[in-house]
């Protein structure tokens, strides 16, 4: 499985499972950390990161990134893996990320953090970062990269 075809695994699973309300993919804007996540949602008040990697020397690659290193600030209260089958071990992982994988059509959890949103969120995300590449996206005139989960009435006409 290729990268972007992760991306758009990573963006169904945000809007559809998680239930993010707003995702943005790949989008680059400044952020403090110069970091560009693969997918990133919100749910009320919490943003969920996702890093698809479809092969090692990516996932080796993730750990020199700026927003890996404890002093920086990263996006994301909830951070994740998205990968294909077998590709990170469960020692691999820093504390509090988590692994998902694609199996066909489905989404499976593999080992680290589970999303969870009745748990204690992991991180104290970079809400400055987060603001400027919202703000970013809602000024850009095409908004190519944003994907919004429409909202479902609730009552309906008989």
């Amino acid at each position: 499985m290729e990268h972007a075809e992760l991306v758009d695994r990573a963006v169904k699973w945000l809007k559809n499972t998680i239930g993010c309300r707003v995702v943005l993919s790949e989008f680059m804007a400044y952020t403090y950390s110069g970091e560009t996540p693969d997918a990133i949602g919100w749910k009320m008040i919490y943003s969920i990161m996702v890093e698809c990697k479809a092969n090692r020397a990516d996932f080796r690659a993730d750990s020199k990134k700026r927003a890996r290193f404890d002093d920086m600030p990263a996006m994301g209260h909830y951070r994740f893996y998205l990968t294909t089958p077998g590709l990170i071990a469960a020692d691999e992982i820093r504390d509090g990320w988590g692994v998902y994988e694609v199996h066909d059509k489905r989404v499976i959890y593999v080992h680290g953090r589970k999303y969870s949103n009745a748990a204690a969120v992991p991180f104290a995300s970079d809400r400055r970062s987060e603001v400027s590449m919202l703000v970013s996206a809602l000024s850009r005139p095409t908004h190519a990269g944003i994907h919004v989960r429409e909202r479902r009435e609730r009552y309906h006409d008989n």
